[in-house]
Formats: C-alpha cells, structure tokens, sequence
C-alpha cells in the first residue's frame, strides 16, 4: 500500500490545528503542555515525506525538533510543579504576567 504525501501533509496539518485549538481553550498547564505536544507530534509526522526527498535535511530538522521539543516540555514541566507549589493550582487563569501580585497576597504584605 503506498500513502501519498499530500494525505500526510493533511492529516499533519489537521492534528496541528487540533493542538493549536486546544492551546487556544486551555484552562490549566496540563492542557496546554498537551497541546505543544501534539503541534510538535504534527511537525513530526510532517517530516516522514521529505526524508524521501532529502534525508540528510529530514534528519537535519528532526534533530533541531527533537531537541526543541524536549526543552519547551522540561520547561513547561518545571513550570507546572513550580506553579502548583506556590498557588496550590495549576490554572492558567492564575499566571500573572510581568511577575504581578494577587490581591491576596498583596494584602498578606
């Protein structure tokens, strides 16, 4: 059975825009980190059909994914348990942007 790469490129391109909807209506951390995931899934398999073409950029591109990939997750990971750490939830409601205060704890002070 032989798949044509526009069917690929399709399919890519429908789980990249799933994840990117997905980002878009996340309400906490975990949502969104699965969301990354899945855009940088979409990016992968974006790449199987070029490696016909040329693999030494394929692998080229693989490798700055992957290590892309890897370092926005272990940020996004650290993030998380930091978050959870100090407030005690993981929504995204509650990131302040610019190292802003709460109400509450501004009033604890």
């Amino acid at each position: 059975m032989e798949v044509n790469a526009a069917f690929i490129y399709g399919f890519a391109s429908i789980i990249l825009m799933i994840g990117y909807y997905s980002a878009l209506r996340a309400n906490d951390l975990i949502r969104v980190l699965i969301s990354l995931e899945l855009m940088f899934n979409a990016i992968f398999l974006a790449l199987i059909p070029l490696f016909a073409v040329d693999p030494a950029v394929a692998f080229g591109i693989l490798i700055v994914t992957i290590l892309t990939s890897s370092t926005e997750f272990m940020t996004l990971i650290t993030a998380i348990m930091t978050m959870d750490r100090i407030r005690k939830s993981v929504r995204v409601e509650e990131i302040k942007a610019g190292g802003e205060q709460n109400a509450e704890s501004k009033s604890n002070t």
